[in-house]
């Protein structure tokens, strides 16, 4: 067989595959958040002036460089599932901001809407000083995590974030290890059901692939 036919099978193979992923991704009813390449769909948002390569996109990884800022979604989203991979190095920090409403000068996206925590919870710098609301999974001053799925820095761990109404529950690595009822707690009541959504970077890298999104009915 010759050279040219054995690269024209491989063509087609390469567009079989594709159009199955496709295909796949039509079939679960999820909308990728990312293109993979650039932050098309997301804008910057800081106090103050971020650096210029705060936030950047590489081989399809969301990377963010230590700072102050976070990035955000340009379209609100109600009820949802949200599904992500993020990575930390040691002691890194950041979080996921859902139901973020439209914020005023010195307002933040973890007191006005709502954070899931992303945090090196083994991390040496949090040793015997963290709050049980304070490990990966959590709802930031909500709702405490389960710890027992983290799979540590360095490691790649997949959240999905379900959105239904009042209930909110997040599933780390396969594992549900928190779920809360905003209606039912007084520090999230009265926070909006509906908002963009946002990556923090709080002062230490952070790396995010895959994430998507399917809106609930």
């Amino acid at each position: 067989m010759s050279t040219r036919i054995l690269c024209f099978i491989a063509f087609c193979c390469l567009l079989l595959c594709a159009g199955i992923v496709a295909s796949a991704t039509a079939e679960d009813g999820f909308t990728p958040l990312l293109d993979g390449k650039t932050l098309a769909g997301w804008k910057v948002r800081a106090e103050k002036e971020p650096k210029a390569d705060e936030w950047t996109v590489v081989d399809g990884v969301l990377k963010a460089k230590a700072g102050n800022s976070w990035l955000a979604s340009e379209k609100e989203f109600g009820d949802y599932v949200l599904q992500l991979e993020w990575r930390l190095p040691e002691n890194g920090n950041s979080g996921v901001f859902i139901r973020v409403p439209e914020l005023k000068a010195g307002e933040q996206p973890w007191v006005k809407g709502i954070e899931i925590q992303i945090l090196d919870d083994r991390g040496p710098t949090y040793a015997g000083k963290l709050k049980p609301w304070q490990y990966s999974g959590s709802l930031y001053g909500a709702v405490a995590a389960d710890q027992s799925a983290f799979a540590g820095a360095g490691k790649w761990n997949a959240y999905e974030i379900t959105c239904r109404g009042d209930v909110i529950s997040i599933v780390l690595n396969g594992k549900e290890v928190a779920k809360g009822d905003m209606s039912q707690l007084d520090v999230l009541k009265d926070r909006p059901r509906r908002g963009i959504i946002g990556l923090q970077n709080h002062g230490t890298d952070a790396e995010f692939r895959n994430l998507r999104i399917k809106e609930l009915k």
